[in-house]
């Protein structure tokens, strides 16, 4: 019996170093670039795999940059007929994503196979820099190396994640445009500078130019930033009196971001009244009757109307679909059978709100006495408020259509679910500061639950993301 009681105790001290070595190890620098190594491996890999199609609107995304490069050297079309796929793109409201990547098409003299892998490839690099850069602001949140890499190992494990920054879309980019609009207040709460509000402002114009869902957040750094510029106005004028080769390549994309911003939003909203015209204001019924959005228009009033949900119970199914198309992937061209554990999503889901929950309690401590905890809860307020308006967005649809789950897909709130998970990690490790490898036995189980549940397991088991 004394053996056993020895024997146990060598292997407790032998596991309490391993969790230490873990811990150490993943807060150091090492930590961060193996978490980033392991997503762009996983990624690239899904880049040369993956049947070009089958991933969300991947399809509709080819057809609009092959239309540019084949048609237009400007980014303003003018004669593009309505197919069933485009509908009109002329008053488009996102379209610089698609003329950005037409270049590739246009400027590589290789097959059209080999375009479309490196158009894949440019948003493995918009999703490593979108943690990059959150990592930064993360830092200056006092969040510590360990829990970025943590929850960052979680959240490229994600299927969502994985096949987004593999695949070609502009959702990655609004990733990208959402990091840095939060390292870019974090940076003017803690030393305002005339270069990073024109970069703010310029991040403004031109974010929902690239991606529609990025508005209310452009709108909500635009604001931002006009109250740093009216607070800090002398401080700022002073800085711009030191011209220099960065305030000018600034001032060029703000000017160029006035300019398109003008043209496509306010264009819009003075000839048809809003942002974003339908086919037929621009192009008449006529012209857009096999429009994709018409066909089904006219099959869903075909359909006996649901039986209408109330707005809580709505609210409820929401975050129950949202979250569940995040850690699986059931959309479009790729509807599998084999499916991550049923257990993994409210384990995931449940672990943030618990996480999140007593970060409210650990701030509200802070609030008044700590500038990095209230930034740490403007950040949150910021992630919420995106989603927000993602879920106003499925409602308004839903009471109009009465169809529950149109436009309803996890892609749409990760750029809020990135730092929210950020900070919800960051709570946990408060939670359990007195409990160093409680911290670490939880992090590697969640972190394995996800990798072995879920992730790129799961997406090789099926084998139609490969042959559709």
């Amino acid at each position: 019996m004394k053996q056993l009681r020895t024997a146990a105790r060598i292997a407790m001290t032998k596991f309490s170093r391993i969790l230490l070595r873990i811990r150490t190890f993943m807060a150091s620098p090492w930590g961060l670039r193996l978490v980033l190594l392991l997503f762009v491996l996983q990624a690239v890999f899904l880049v040369f795999t993956v049947r070009i199609g089958t991933p969300p609107d991947e399809a509709n995304h080819l057809q609009f940059i092959g239309y540019y490069a084949d048609h237009s050297l400007s980014p303003f079309l003018d004669q593009q007929q309505p197919t069933y796929n485009l509908g009109d793109k002329t008053r488009e409201a996102d379209y610089l994503y698609h003329y950005g990547m037409s270049m590739v098409e246009r400027i590589l003299p290789l097959s059209h196979h080999v375009e479309i892998l490196s158009i894949r490839l440019f948003s493995v690099l918009f999703g490593v820099l979108t943690f990059v850069i959150l990592a930064k602001a993360l830092r200056r949140l006092g969040l510590t190396g360990g829990v970025i890499a943590g929850i960052f190992l979680l959240l490229t494990n994600l299927p969502m994640v994985l096949l987004l920054s593999s695949a070609v879309n502009n959702d990655t980019l609004v990733w990208l445009a959402m990091s840095l609009g939060l390292l870019l207040l974090v940076r003017l709460w803690k030393r305002p500078t005339a270069l990073d509000l024109i970069w703010l402002i310029n991040l403004s114009l031109l974010g929902g130019l690239v991606k529609r869902t990025f508005l209310p957040l452009g709108m909500v750094f635009g604001l931002i930033g006009l109250a740093v510029l009216l607070r800090h106005r002398q401080q700022l004028w002073t800085e711009l009196k030191r011209f220099n080769w960065h305030f000018a390549a600034a001032l060029i994309v703000l000017i160029v971001g006035v300019g398109l911003f003008t043209e496509r939003i306010g264009g819009n909203i003075v000839r048809y009244g809003k942002v974003v015209p339908t086919c037929e204001q621009v192009r008449g019924e006529a012209a857009c009757y096999n429009f994709w959005v018409n066909v089904r228009a006219r099959d869903l009033a075909k359909r006996a109307p649901e039986p209408q949900l109330a707005p809580p119970t709505f609210a409820v199914r929401w975050v129950g679909e949202s979250f569940i198309n995040v850690v699986d992937i059931q959309t479009q061209g790729w509807r599998h059978e084999v499916k991550p554990v049923r257990w993994l999503t409210p384990l995931l889901a449940w672990s943030l709100l618990a996480g999140l929950v007593y970060g409210a309690i650990y701030e509200w401590r802070r609030f008044r006495t700590n500038q990095q905890a209230r930034w740490r809860v403007y950040i949150g307020v910021i992630a919420l408020f995106y989603i927000a308006v993602q879920f106003m967005v499925n409602f308004t649809s839903y009471r109009h259509q009465h169809v529950f789950g149109l436009a309803l897909n996890g892609r749409y709130i990760l750029p809020g679910l990135l730092p929210l998970a950020g900070l919800g990690w960051f709570y946990w490790a408060k939670l359990l500061t007195r409990r160093p490898r409680l911290q670490v036995v939880l992090a590697v189980s969640i972190v394995l639950c996800t990798v072995l549940g879920s992730g790129l397991l799961m997406m090789l088991h099926n084998s139609q993301l490969r042959t559709g």
